[in-house]
């Protein structure tokens, strides 16, 4: 075995060794990794990926893609390492950005270089390059890997067929930003690390799991063994990672330059340069001049940087007014140069994306152009329209699909406001406004909402119909953020308005909302006295059944709160028909919140403890945070009116309690017509009951809860300590499907997942896991894995005795 150095065409090939096997003719080689002193960190599942595509047993064509960064070079120096091997001929490793190619050639000595970093020379009978080749690889079983750096792929398609046929088993491996473009050819698109969420930034165990930190802290730590990720610093190690877009090689730099820096001076260094645009030397990438793309994609690829997060097709032909058919070609092509990332979604579809630093070169481009204040009002026009288009879906059975088209949307909307502000544009950030109100009220955003309908009208809105809208919809907003001092006047001015206006609808909403304030306000009287003059003057027509919906569930709970709980079954059961009858079924639940704590006042613990139950699972997954911290609050009543016989129940009500207070002060207040569930009664007793430190404790750890968390603590089935069933034959009680359900569960899947599993609904998959933790005693999962397996670990030792 020897080393050493194999140089072509005036460039390094990079070191191989050549082993020859005994009673081989050919030599095979393979090459040591350039990068095997350092980690590979969060690439494992890609790896495995092209080992498994490379296996193939008739030869592939892989090419692997990705930005300037990504780590292309370093996954595919990983595989060629691991995989060489496993090709009886062995294969090679050429680098063509370091060879000098001869552009003299048809393929731009392509042919000519790959011949030379194989040491082929022509025999006395001479031949072209590509002869050299297929008599080189006629037989064998080879593995070619050609990493292209910034060079475009040219002639590799027509080297490929060319010698593909003449080879026993063939992988050609292309390592670079284009794809081939080549029939049989398979895309292995690389993308950037996930960068970490608010969610994973919350929590440091989390945060630290989370790839592109993972890289940081290790990559940092092998020049500076001393620095952690800790409490302090994690806020900023997230911003950084996020900043540099999850690129590895962005990422490396900057933990080099962590050396003898700071995480928060870095920082702060990176986002001067990102507003100068002076680079800071972690920045990696091709301006978009240098993608190779035709001068028309160019110009729409820099116009597409207008989008602060994703787009997809729809929306980029909308923006700029362009057939749907030319946008996806064009779009197709960005993705084929890695100009633009995709991410795949729920439903099969798929949005695109552009890296920051690309991002903020198109912007700068524009700016110097005179054109991005034109794009941005294209933008914020398309916005205006779109969400307006998609309002009426959130009261029908599409509101699922709206809400989590806006959370897509969500960042553009905020960016088109900003840009109308600076604009001082009052009437068009109120239209846009008020379109988006009843999102930021389903997602707890209440801020946003008060703070830009705010704006509006301090720029001005000068049509009445425009400025009556924005003035119900900020009155609405202050109600839910619990400042009823500050919503009357504009409610009051509005009704004033609507009435000289005879607008029906109008005053029959601005009443609904009056009425909510008269109960923040406990006087249930005049609460009661609007309710009813809605009733009695509401046009069923159009909209008006929702809206008969609306105020009979809040005057169920006026009723109720004034003592008549058998009017206000009455009503919010109405109120639940008339909105699934609708297909509302976010409405419907929170209608149903209601009645389980009506139900619950009745004694009638068990329906009400279903009813509540689903209903917060079907607000939890449509993203309804302010109905999420009242179901919360519900449940706790209810928890300790049915189970309120042990310790357990007691604390768990106290951090449910503890966790809507917390949600509740976030996401604003919709608790005023539920007053039980969170009295001072219900609060005394169970502080009495846990004694003060405990109480406190508990309602501290059920305010650092997530929602996730909250609802799951909910959701658990409670039983009393004493008289659980003995372990044997737990199992053996359980039916078929709750068996399935349990075995699933086992395997770590969510409702969610098990449900999909078994083709059920959710809910039924939560009522069968229920049956399930009560059947065997359980009050977790992770009990319930545990009691399903110790079958399997007891039956063991027994089958082994009698053999």
């Amino acid at each position: 075995m020897r080393a050493h150095s194999n140089e072509g065409t005036k460039g390094t090939i990079r070191i191989v060794e050549t082993v020859r096997r005994p009673g081989a003719d050919a030599p095979t080689t393979h090459q040591r990794a350039r990068y095997a002193l350092t980690s590979r960190v969060g690439r494992d599942t890609e790896l495995a990926d092209l080992k498994a595509r490379a296996a193939a047993p008739n030869g592939q064509i892989l090419t692997l893609t990705g930005p300037v960064g990504v780590g292309k070079s370093r996954l595919a120096s990983a595989l060629f390492e691991q995989i060489c091997g496993d090709f009886a001929d062995g294969g090679r490793y050429v680098e063509l950005d370091t060879l000098s190619l001869e552009d003299t050639d048809a393929d731009g000595g392509l042919a000519r270089a790959v011949a030379q970093a194989l040491e082929l020379t022509p025999g006395a009978a001479g031949g072209t390059p590509l002869d050299l080749l297929r008599e080189y690889l006629g037989g064998r079983d080879f593995l070619l890997v050609l990493d292209c750096g910034n060079r475009p792929p040219h002639g590799i398609a027509e080297l490929w067929e060319a010698v593909a046929a003449a080879a026993r088993r063939l992988c050609l491996l292309t390592v670079g930003t284009r794809v081939l473009g080549m029939y049989g050819e398979h895309r292995v698109p690389l993308f950037p690390l996930a960068v970490p969420t608010p969610h994973d930034t919350a929590d440091l165990g989390r945060l630290g799991q989370v790839d592109s930190v993972r890289l940081l802290v290790d990559r940092t730590k092998a020049v500076r063994p001393g620095f952690r990720l800790t409490q302090e610093n994690r806020e900023t190690v997230a911003r950084l990672c996020q900043m540099l877009d999850g690129l590895p090689l962005s990422i490396e730099l900057a933990a080099s330059r962590l050396k003898v820096s700071s995480p928060r001076a870095l920082l702060d260094e990176l986002s001067t340069d990102a507003e100068t645009d002076s680079g800071a030397g972690v920045e990696v990438g091709a301006g978009v001049d240098a993608l190779g793309l035709p001068s028309s994609a160019v110009e729409l690829l820099v116009r597409l940087a207008v989008f602060t997060e994703s787009f997809g097709v729809a929306e980029a032909a909308g923006v700029f007014e362009l057939p749907l058919d030319a946008t996806r070609q064009a779009l197709e092509e960005m993705v084929d140069h890695s100009a633009l990332l995709t991410e795949e979604q729920r439903d099969g579809s798929i949005r695109f994306w552009m890296l920051r630093r690309s991002r903020a070169q198109a912007l700068e481009h524009l700016r110097r152009q005179d054109a991005l204040g034109p794009v941005r009002a294209d933008h914020a026009v398309f916005f205006i329209r779109q969400l307006h288009s998609i309002r009426r879906q959130l009261e029908g059975p599409r509101q699922t699909a709206a809400l989590e088209q806006f959370g897509h949307w969500h960042q553009d909307v905020l960016a088109a406001l900003d840009f109308l502000v600076e604009e001082g544009n009052g009437e068009a950030v109120a239209t846009l406004a008020t379109a988006a109100q009843p999102y930021w009220l389903l997602r707890g955003e209440v801020e946003s909402a008060t703070h830009w309908l705010s704006e509006a009208l301090r720029l001005g809105v000068e049509r009445v119909r425009v400025r009556l809208a924005t003035l119900e919809a900020l009155g609405e907003a202050l109600l839910l953020d619990h400042d009823p001092a500050g919503a009357r006047p504009w409610l009051d001015e509005a009704l004033t308005a609507y009435t000289e206006l005879a607008d029906g609808p109008g005053i029959a909403t601005v009443r609904r909302h009056l009425a909510r304030l008269a109960q923040l306000e406990r006087d249930l009287p005049a609460a009661e006295n609007l309710l009813t003059l809605v009733l009695a003057d509401l046009d069923l027509r159009g909209g008006g059944q929702w809206c008969r919906g609306a105020v009979l569930a809040r005057l169920a709970e006026v009723r109720r709160d004034r003592g008549d709980a058998a009017s206000a079954s009455r009503h919010v059961t109405e109120a639940v028909r008339l909105f699934e009858r609708m297909e509302d079924t976010r409405s419907a639940a929170r209608a149903k919140l209601t009645l389980a704590g009506l139900l619950g006042t009745q004694g009638d613990y068990e329906r009400a403890e279903q009813l509540a139950c689903r209903a917060l699972l079907l607000l939890h997954d449509r993203g309804d945070l302010p109905e999420v911290a009242r179901g919360l609050a519900v449940l706790a009543e209810l928890l300790t009116h049915k189970y309120g016989r042990t310790a357990a129940v007691w604390e768990r009500a106290a951090r449910l309690l503890g966790a809507s207070d917390a949600l509740r002060r976030r996401v604003g207040d919709t608790l005023a017509g539920q007053p039980e569930a969170v009295s001072r009664t219900l609060l005394g007793q169970v502080s009495e009951r846990m004694g003060r430190s405990a109480f406190d404790t508990a309602w501290q750890e059920g305010g650092r809860c997530t929602p996730d968390e909250a609802v799951a603590l909910a959701l658990a089935l409670i039983e009393p300590a004493e008289h659980q069933p003995r372990p044997t034959d737990l199992v053996g009680s359980l039916t078929r499907r709750e068996h399935e359900v349990a075995m699933l569960v086992t395997e770590g899947l969510t409702n969610r997942e098990v449900a999909r599993r078994l083709g059920i609904a959710e809910w039924t998959a939560v009522n069968h896991m229920r049956k399930v933790m009560q059947k065997l005693g359980c009050t977790s999962r992770v009990q319930v894995a545990g009691r399903m397996l110790r079958p399997l670990d007891t039956a063991a030792p027994a089958a082994a005795a009698g053999r």
